[in-house]
């Protein structure tokens, strides 16, 4: 079983991190974890303060690459310069943010305190977890992947093709496969800033490559489409997740919504995957297809709220933010999904 344990702040030094139960002797690259950490940052809709590249440090580290020693993996991403600052508390509490209720869950902290714990910036250590795992899942010959569907009231109509779409000069901007989307993305999300607003949207993660057999009946909690929930409804702005053809079930008969079986090469195989990988708990051999709603970034102007030091209504406190980070929400989550592939079939022992 893979187990991690990571500490930091926004503001601070930076984020620690230690990973144990990883194969043995596995040689990781580190140009390419970074490049996954820069693929967080970067993308239309995200800040000025973005500019500056993450970069992690791996204890033992030899030029561009190192070797699991043991399973485990010590880490450290440092925070740029901009984000080293010491910032005033927070009493115009944001109610999208865990301002409040940090502080009636953890005693003695104050808003700022909690702002800093909670930040949306931890997730550095969930993309370092995941993209180790994305370089040993391809080992297995299984990727994982990302695209937009929707920004806004602007949704994506072309159907994204792995190996494909995801090399266009154009999907970098937004992870979007439909170039005429893209471009309706990015004005309104012109508007969006321009106005000290923010959008949301959904992104679908998806992992390929990935064989018939992978996870558990029961407990329920341990199914692989409940495992894979868990974990990607923890990432700060997602708020639900659906699975293959998603709500599309809740008016499609069962015949109309049932998947087809074939034969190939002398095994009964889906033909189809409205389910999205996943029957029972267990993959069906197709692409796992999760669909995340990720809500706008809270820190906009004009929200109201209540001020806790006077108990006066005010407006929220407004800081530097992102307009748009549905793209980058797509990043974290497919790394985390390599995480919880790769401790699947290591627990598993699965070998097909």
């Amino acid at each position: 079983m893979i187990t991690f344990e990571f500490c930091g702040t926004s503001h601070g030094d930076g984020y620690r991190g230690k990973i144990c139960g990883l194969p043995d002797g596995v040689k990781i690259n580190v140009a390419a974890v970074d490049e996954q950490l820069r693929l967080r940052k970067c993308g239309y809709g995200r800040s000025a303060r973005q500019v500056n590249a993450d970069h992690v440090e791996f204890v033992g580290a030899a030029g561009n690459d190192f070797v699991v020693s043991g399973g485990n993996v010590e880490f450290f991403v440092p925070n740029a310069a901009i984000n080293k600052e010491v910032r005033p508390d927070i009493t115009a509490v944001r109610p999208g943010h865990a301002d409040l209720v940090g502080q009636a869950r953890y005693k003695g902290l104050s808003a700022r305190d909690v702002a800093e714990i909670a930040s949306a910036r931890s997730s550095v250590c969930y993309v370092v977890l995941g993209a180790i795992c994305k370089q040993i899942l391809d080992t297995y010959s299984i990727f994982t992947y990302s695209f937009v569907r929707k920004i806004g009231n602007v949704t994506a109509r072309k159907t994204f093709v792995y190996g494909v779409d995801n090399m266009r000069d154009s999907f970098a901007e937004l992870n979007c496969a439909d170039e005429k989307a893209n471009e309706k993305m990015k004005a309104a999300i012109d508007v969006a800033r321009q106005n000290g607003n923010s959008l949301g949207g959904i992104v679908t993660v998806g992992a390929t490559g990935v064989p018939m057999g992978l996870g558990e009946v029961f407990p329920y909690a341990k199914r692989l489409d409940s495992v894979i929930a868990a974990n990607l409804v923890g990432i700060p702005s997602v708020k639900g997740i659906s699975f293959g053809m998603g709500d599309k079930y809740a008016v499609l008969s069962g015949v109309d919504s049932a998947d087809k079986l074939t034969v190939n090469d002398g095994k009964v195989v889906y033909a189809t995957n409205n389910c999205g990988g996943i029957v029972g708990g267990i993959t069906t051999g197709n692409d796992i297809i999760c669909n995340l709603v990720v809500k706008a970034v809270p820190t906009v102007k004009g929200v109201q709220t209540i001020d806790t030091s006077t108990l006066c209504p005010c407006l929220q406190q407004y800081e530097r933010a992102d307009t748009c980070v549905v793209p980058q929400v797509g990043v974290i989550a497919q790394n985390i999904l390599a995480y919880v592939l790769l401790d699947t079939i290591l627990q598993q022992n699965f070998t097909e």
